[in-house]
């Protein structure tokens, strides 16, 4: 049971988005829903370090659920499922058919990368996020549209910037899993690569400006799990790529704990200073972002305590990814019924 659950939290929105256009009116609405089942109950039910391999597809497609995946996948899954019965309600602005099969997309992209056991397979789920998104973010008018440009121009250059990096660690270490690279040393290039192909993701400092063009322009329901399981997925490849006790590691932390600490500033800075409600939560999201940053950078730089120190970021960083998509879907539901 635990490996056809790993097949499917993927697979079924995948499945079912090219279904969409085909369905009767309302029924659509129903596969948006229920997209999100499978994962959750993975999340639930399945026992730590299932796994599956699949050699015959792409250069070999290996899924497992771990501890860290694990956590990951419960809170994600939640919000793609509370965000796509949002939108099966009919309360979401935006939200037609076309919507659907761009959400399904983005949530079978963001399913797969979270129980990737390798870096291609990884590559395939954060590429498929990435690109779908820009189909949630885009609307008709002209804003919308620059919102758009700008968020696919950083998309494809973050999947750029991870595709290099996953060619010089597969030359360092001649091998494409995860459970690999704790004990290969890091190419300095491939570092530098990962933090800008995942900064990105996170919004650091330079790489911030598609977040609040995107949050402030793209539908609500959209916005819910970009601030959410799409933000997280920066983290989760942070801490896939960059495992602390790999060789050469930790002297990258201070680095990232010094841009991790000008997220926060300027996230709180600017942010308060902004009269847009969504405004003030997209600032608010590079400044928790800066916060996990800071806290990376310092399990980086501190392998001893390397553990506990990713507990307590994936504990702020799972509740921020649950709490901000919350926070954006109570808004659109402000916005939609007023003091109601």
């Amino acid at each position: 049971m635990s490996q056809a659950l790993l097949i499917l939290a993927p697979l079924l929105p995948l499945l079912l988005a090219p279904l969409v256009p085909l369905a009767v009116t309302r029924r659509w609405h129903l596969m948006v829903a229920v997209a999100a089942l499978p994962a959750l109950l993975l999340a639930l039910l399945a026992p730590v370090g299932s796994a599956v391999a699949l050699p015959w597809l792409l250069l070999g497609v290996h899924l497992e659920l771990d501890a860290v995946g694990r956590l990951f996948l419960l809170f994600s899954s939640l919000v793609w499922l509370a965000t796509g019965v949002y939108v099966a309600s009919g309360r979401a602005e935006g939200a037609g058919r076309a919507f659907g099969v761009y959400f399904l997309l983005a949530m079978a992209g963001n399913l797969l990368l979270i129980v990737a056991a390798d870096m291609m397979t990884f590559y395939a789920g954060f590429a498929l996020m990435g690109l779908s998104a820009y189909g949630l973010v885009l609307r008709r008018s002209q804003r919308a549209r620059r919102a758009g440009r700008v968020y696919l121009a950083f998309t494809l250059a973050g999947e750029l910037a991870l595709f290099s990096a996953m060619l010089l660690l597969f030359g360092a270490g001649g091998s494409l899993l995860f459970s690999d690279l704790a004990s290969t040393p890091l190419p300095y290039g491939a570092v530098a690569l990962l933090l800008l192909g995942f900064g990105i993701k996170v919004a650091l400092p330079g790489l911030h400006p598609w977040l609040p063009l995107t949050y402030t322009t793209a539908p609500i329901a959209a916005v819910a799990v970009l601030s959410g399981p799409m933000m997280k997925a920066g983290l989760l490849g942070w801490v896939r790529f960059l495992p602390p006790c790999a060789p050469g590691a930790e002297s990258w932390g201070p680095l990232l704990m010094v841009l991790g600490g000008l997220g926060i500033l300027l996230g709180v800075v600017v942010g308060v200073l902004q009269r847009d409600p969504r405004a003030v939560l997209a600032y608010s999201s590079i400044a928790k972002m800066g916060l996990i940053s800071v806290l990376f950078g310092a399990a980086l730089s501190n392998p001893l305590y390397a553990d506990a120190l990713l507990a307590a970021l994936l504990l702020f960083a799972m509740h921020h990814l649950l709490v901000k998509s919350t926070l954006f879907l109570g808004l659109g539901e402000w916005q939609r019924c007023g003091s109601r």
